[in-house]
């Protein structure tokens, strides 16, 4: 990073923080808690495991504001809550426009229909809300478990917030050879964080076999997909460890890179 805090884990290596999990978009004080943490060091878990910074690819990212800005506006009106249940689209967007409104289990009922439809993404939403702890109290093994089937149908975000869990251990014993398979899978898809995310394990060689130049080249690919401040950083203090013939292989294969 441009000031990196280095700290002390893994041998004499300084580990970089990885964001966690995607997770719902961060209502109320949940943003404050910003879960992003220093690889390596014992800290305190947040209450909720979310990645504050994991926005900007959302196209529902209109949600990201205050619970206070999202009351029940229907509360004590059981026919029009109904009625507005019964018209929503069984989509994600259907279960998000739910959300937005603070019909949290409504949401998740819709999400659970679309989902057995073979919606990914209402798959996906599912998995968060058990690992938000919103709309039901923090499940993080049932959370895992959507996160997983959402995985399956292609979901580059359940991808990225599954390798979060591997990663971490939330739900599953700690791997980070998963995680970085996880983190990879998504990557490849054009998930921001995700590319970050992989490009630290490149980097510490953890999970993975040290590759400096594909870190360098998923630092780049975050940076460009607009994933905030942290792969800028991972740049600015990776070059100078880079000769330029590796900063070359690693600007070509990010010029190169097609999302698949």
């Amino acid at each position: 990073m441009a000031d990196p805090i280095e700290t002390a884990g893994h041998g004499s290596t300084t580990q970089r923080r990885r964001t966690r999990l995607t997770a719902l978009p961060v209502l109320g004080g949940s943003l404050a808690a910003a879960a992003l943490i220093w690889a390596g060091v014992s800290i305190a878990e947040p209450t909720t495991p979310v990645d504050a910074a994991e926005r900007q690819a959302d196209t529902l990212e209109e949600a990201n504001k205050p619970a206070a800005e999202a009351p029940r506006p229907l509360a004590g009106d059981p026919e029009a809550i109904a009625k507005v249940v019964a018209e929503a689209p069984r989509t994600e967007q259907g279960g998000f426009d739910l959300y937005r409104r603070g019909l949290y289990p409504e949401a998740l009922m819709v999400w659970q229909e679309a989902a057995a439809n073979g919606d990914a993404g209402a798959a996906y939403r599912v998995g968060a809300t058990y690992m938000d702890g919103q709309a039901v109290p923090i499940d993080l093994e049932k959370g895992v478990e959507w996160l997983r089937k959402s995985a399956e149908m292609g979901e580059a975000r359940a991808m990225g917030d599954l390798g979060s869990a591997y990663d971490w251990g939330f739900g599953v014993p700690k791997d980070r050879a998963k995680a970085a398979e996880l983190y990879e899978q998504a990557a490849r898809k054009g998930h921001a964080a995700s590319q970050y995310n992989i490009g630290v394990l490149y980097e510490e060689g953890e999970g993975v076999e040290q590759d400096l130049v594909k870190a360098y080249m998923f630092y780049l690919l975050s940076n460009e997909n607009g994933f905030p401040k942290y792969p800028a950083e991972a740049i600015a203090a990776l070059e100078p460890k880079l000769t330029n013939e590796q900063i070359k292989k690693g600007v070509d294969a990010a010029r190169s890179f097609d999302p698949i």
